[in-house]
């Protein structure tokens, strides 16, 4: 179905765009971060001002400001925002109305999700679109009742994923008009689809591929952070961009002098992706990957467990990336703090591993050589 004017214009303007892009403008060309990659507490009712949100009064984080957070999360899936470790800047793309639009409400509904393929919130909003196509105006009630229905017909699988959808506790039919209606795919005065509605309906449980920011031989610079270790334990690596997330495994084990005696697990958009021989469920194959697919765009994140049971987890930030001369290898170019000891007796000091990048780097350039 060929979008009209009609439609490309009220994806532009729709309520979570709008509110994206003015996220994006308030943020600039540069706004410190919380460690989680949100707003500071101090920055949230200037935020919520620029946005044309009211003051939320006193809260712990602005992720616990609904339709900011959504329009925060937008604005990095539509690619108007890049948030690093430190701080979030404003940024520029190509993409057309429709692809922004896309790919920022892709974004919020796997944000809202928390089922392991967080896919809930996608379910229960095309559900809701089907059931107010056939049944236009619903009220409350009717409406539940019929949503509860159209998802009761799912298969198991997607039955599952249902709770786990509007982590603020909203019931379904609560959340997905609320989110429908930010996103401009329903009128809520009506409760009927608009024409937006309408033209994404075939899309919308379908997320869209990423984008393909880079070629295979850009270099990607990555700064990868130990979790809830203090002080902070952090390392900064250089790689080539078609670097798959099990050569990323190996990359790691050296730049934190993990032995690679325990099971990993990298999570990309709240996909799971492990070694196949390794036989764990609900994971992809981490070599089929690559890292300019899972880390399409400045500040970009996924993470990495290892040790399934003592859980060591990391968070890979993409700092940034582009056409500029790739290492022939991994090339280790920064880091903070000792390495830690796994597997160590919780009654006795761990040795000091302290960090020496020089060794590092030597350690990498012994174990990767580019043909």
């Amino acid at each position: 179905m060929t979008p009209t004017p009609t439609v490309v214009e009220a994806a532009r303007e729709c309520p979570l765009l709008t509110r994206a892009r003015a996220v994006a403008t308030f943020v600039g060309a540069g706004l410190p971060v919380t460690a989680k990659a949100v707003l500071r507490r101090a920055d949230i009712p200037a935020a919520c001002a620029a946005t044309g949100l009211p003051d939320p009064g006193r809260v712990v984080s602005a992720a616990h400001v609904p339709a900011l957070h959504r329009a925060w999360t937008a604005a990095q899936g539509a690619g108007i925002l890049a948030v690093g470790h430190r701080d979030a800047c404003a940024a520029t793309t190509t993409a057309d109305p429709l692809d922004q639009w896309r790919h920022g409400v892709a974004a919020v509904l796997r944000a809202e999700s928390d089922d392991p393929d967080r896919r809930g919130a996608a379910l229960v909003c095309t559900a809701a679109l089907d059931v107010l196509t056939h049944n236009p105006g619903l009220p409350d009630r009717p409406f539940g009742d019929a949503l509860e229905g159209a998802l009761d017909r799912l298969p198991l699988r997607e039955q599952i994923a249902v709770p786990y959808t509007f982590r603020r506790g909203l019931l379904p039919e609560h959340g997905a008009i609320e989110l429908l209606t930010e996103c401009g795919a329903i009128d809520p005065t009506t409760r009927t689809v608009t024409p937006l509605g309408i033209w994404a309906r075939p899309k919308f449980d379908r997320p869209p591929p990423p984008p393909l920011t880079w070629t295979d031989d850009d270099a990607l610079e990555l700064r990868i952070d130990l979790d809830r270790v203090r002080p902070p334990v952090w390392r900064r690596v250089r790689l080539r961009a078609a670097t798959t997330l099990t050569e990323l495994h190996e990359i790691i084990q050296v730049l934190f002098e993990w032995n690679g005696d325990h099971l990993h697990v990298f999570t990309v958009d709240g996909m799971h992706f492990a070694d196949p021989l390794d036989k764990l469920d609900d994971c992809a194959d981490s070599d089929q990957l690559s890292l300019g697919a899972a880390l399409p765009r400045p500040g970009a994140r996924l993470a990495y467990r290892y040790d399934l049971g003592d859980c060591w987890d990391h968070t890979v930030l993409l700092e940034s990336g582009g056409p500029a001369a790739a290492p022939n290898r991994p090339t280790c170019t920064g880091g903070s703090g000792d390495a830690p000891v796994e597997d160590w007796p919780d009654d006795e000091p761990p040795p000091p591993r302290p960090l020496d990048l020089t060794a590092l780097d030597h350690r990498l350039a012994k174990r990767w050589t580019r043909a």
